[in-house]
């Protein structure tokens, strides 16, 4: 009986912590569901992308795409000939303008729902209009931009000494900057750029952690797919990839605000050390980001202690 009423006191503790929240939040927030949309939502957006890519690229490498993948997942045999026919050069007509159009819509679809995500994290009522349409096409923008960027850095400095020391600083750097501009552009720029740097130090920590554990599975699960399944083995490879990588992301997104929102001593403190206080940023009544859940900013809640 007594043990029973601990793990009750034990449970009820917990769930005052900030990892209590953030749990809390994201069952009330449906992320397992909101993660597979976002992974299946990408996955759909992949295929134009990929032939645009085939079809804007140089003759003699209309396979990067799939040689990519090759070589980020380490694959080799079977494996990595599935991937290359999975990806196989399209013809010419099946790029140009329609490529195009579908990427653009694909993408913005998959913005948008990202935007809900972190609007619905933060506590954000949506804008309405074309500004909050816009925002998200230039996320999407921003995205792809970033992404192309890091691909082509990484390449020039891998035939460098010590590439793969300067690539992967590199690429963390990087998606430090992207993971925190993408939810300040689809937050409609409500939330200052600092208060969104946990997220986007979060969101690329554990991307870089799980990029080194997919070198370790992935060839396997590829491999053994590939042998069962054939394409359709890739395919679902490729989707639980992307799966993964849309549970980090809401999750971290998740993390990030509750710790925004904690009003702890510990994590004022922590706040107001890195610069992450919720202060005005001398924005006009109105314009700035209102306190979440009707609770008051550290600063207003450490002037009350005093």
């Amino acid at each position: 009986m007594q043990t029973g009423h601990g793990l009750r006191t034990a449970g009820r503790r917990l769930e005052t912590t900030l990892l209590g929240r953030s749990v809390g939040s994201f069952l009330a927030l449906q992320g397992i569901d909101r993660a597979t949309a976002i992974a299946a939502q990408a996955f759909t957006a992949l295929i134009p992308l990929v032939l645009l890519v085939s079809g804007l690229a140089a003759a003699d490498h209309r396979d990067l795409v799939s040689d990519l993948l090759v070589r980020k997942f380490h694959l080799e045999g079977s494996a990595a000939d599935a991937v290359r026919e999975l990806f196989a050069q399209p013809s010419p007509t099946s790029t140009g303008v329609f490529s195009v159009v579908l990427l653009v819509f694909s993408g913005v679809s998959l913005t948008r729902r990202m935007q809900r995500m972190y609007q619905d994290a933060w506590r954000l009522p949506p804008r309405r209009g074309v500004r909050g349409s816009l925002n998200a096409a230039l996320a999407l923008a921003f995205l792809l931009v970033e992404l192309g960027l890091l691909f082509l850095v990484r390449t020039l400095v891998s035939s460098l000494p010590a590439g793969w020391a300067l690539g992967g600083t590199i690429s963390v750097l990087g998606s430090l900057l992207l993971w925190t501009a993408v939810p300040w552009l689809l937050l409609d720029r409500r939330v200052p750029w600092r208060r969104l740097m946990p997220t986007g130090a979060l969101t690329a920590a554990c991307a870089g952690i799980y990029a080194l554990a997919t070198t370790v599975y992935m060839p396997r699960l590829m491999s053994t797919y590939s042998l069962r399944y054939g394409l359709f083995g890739v395919t679902l490879a490729l989707i639980g990839w992307l799966l993964c990588i849309a549970f980090i992301f809401v999750a971290t997104t998740i993390l990030a605000a509750e710790f925004d929102r904690d009003q702890d001593l510990w994590a004022t403190r922590l706040r107001d050390r890195l610069g992450l206080g919720q202060r005005n940023d001398g924005q006009a009544p109105g314009d700035g980001v209102p306190p979440v859940g009707g609770e008051l900013p550290s600063g207003d809640v450490r002037s009350l202690r005093g």
